[in-house]
């Protein structure tokens, strides 16, 4: 599907499900989807890829403005099978969540706001591997500030691995002008409108897939 025509869906149904209003920015974060040459399609929403998208949407005087970024809304590898919590690794849930201007590991970026729902993954028993979300279960779903951060990565590694424990990472770093435009841009947009956050809206595949059919 055409860029524009996704977008403008996905608006519609953040307008819809949960009253967004695009006056000002608002972060979209959809899983399991690739954007190449204007075209989004869906992938096999596989564990430890960038395969994830930011996008970025605001109406300024009638006219549709959009940014869109590579991404993993998802955590790595490494961490499914060494979890920080135990009661397991998160995975930010669906939903509408509120993010600040902040810091990770001496980098600016986006804290938390507010609670956040993420859902946790134990790991796996007798090493099975992680392939796809679709196959996987959550054990527990918590709701709060854990440092569920949106950031870039440190290094320019084909997969996620420890770049996530749960947040949300740019496939950039911290000097690519990919990350250095999404973050401009936010911070310019809540220095402008003197406002405390700004929205992130979480969606799973399975929205992606309904807009896309």
């Amino acid at each position: 599907m055409d860029t524009k025509k996704f977008v403008k869906r996905l608006m519609a149904y953040g307008s819809k499900k949960y009253g967004l209003l695009y006056d000002r920015w608002v972060i979209f974060g959809v899983r399991g989807i690739n954007f190449k040459n204007g075209i989004i399609e869906a992938n096999n929403d596989a564990i430890n890829e960038y395969n994830d998208a930011l996008f970025l949407i605001r109406i300024v005087n009638k006219s549709l403005e959009f940014k869109v970024y590579s991404c993993t809304i998802d955590p790595g590898r490494y961490w499914l099978n060494q979890p920080m919590n135990p009661a397991g690794t998160a995975r930010i849930a669906e939903g509408v969540y509120k993010y600040k201007l902040g810091m990770h590991k001496g980098h600016k970026a986006l804290n938390q706001y507010a609670k956040v729902t993420v859902n946790r993954y134990a790991p796996h028993q007798n090493a099975k591997p992680w392939f796809k979300w679709k196959d996987e279960s959550f054990s527990v779903s918590q709701t709060g500030f854990f440092a569920i951060n949106i950031h870039a990565k440190s290094g320019s590694s084909k997969f996620v691995e420890m770049a996530s424990a749960g947040c949300t990472v740019l496939n950039a770093t911290w000097t690519d002008q990919a990350w250095l435009e999404f973050y401009a841009t936010i911070e310019s947009a809540i220095s402008t409108h003197s406002q405390g956050y700004i929205c992130y809206c979480v969606l799973d595949q399975s929205v992606a897939v309904s807009i896309l059919s």
